[in-house]
């Protein structure tokens, strides 16, 4: 379950290279949103078969519990990213710009918005 929902964040954003390639904080932002989302139950289940580790000890236990479950999702944030980023295709110099002009902008002063219409004029 936690695999389609870290896929699905992935997919709905358009990536910068530079959000890509600093792997570290992007794991930490996605990993800190599906903790925000995540249920108290579906946290523990995460963590559910963990063994406490000894750096835990003497930390509260909303700290401590936090803590490991934060460490479960950037695991598993990294292998799904990992995983797509194995699978991805890049282009370079594709330019998905739209110009004003073609969103109803105004028409540029040496062409009119309609050539053939003014071209048939002309005749």
């Amino acid at each position: 379950m936690i695999d389609l929902l870290i896929e699905a964040k992935v997919i709905s954003r358009d990536w910068t290279f530079n959000q890509i390639s600093d792997l570290k904080n992007t794991i930490e932002v996605l990993s800190l949103e599906l903790y925000s989302e995540m249920k108290l139950s579906e946290r523990f289940e995460l963590i559910r078969e963990s063994h406490v580790h000894e750096i835990y000890i003497g930390m509260a236990f909303e700290d401590a519990f936090r803590e490991v479950v934060m460490t479960h999702l950037r695991g598993e944030v990294a292998g799904k990213i990992k995983d797509m980023l194995g699978k991805a295709t890049i282009r370079f110099g594709d330019n998905n710009e739209i110009s004003e002009r073609s969103v109803g902008g105004k028409p540029h002063k040496e062409r009119s918005s309609d050539e053939k219409k003014d071209s048939k004029n002309e005749e």
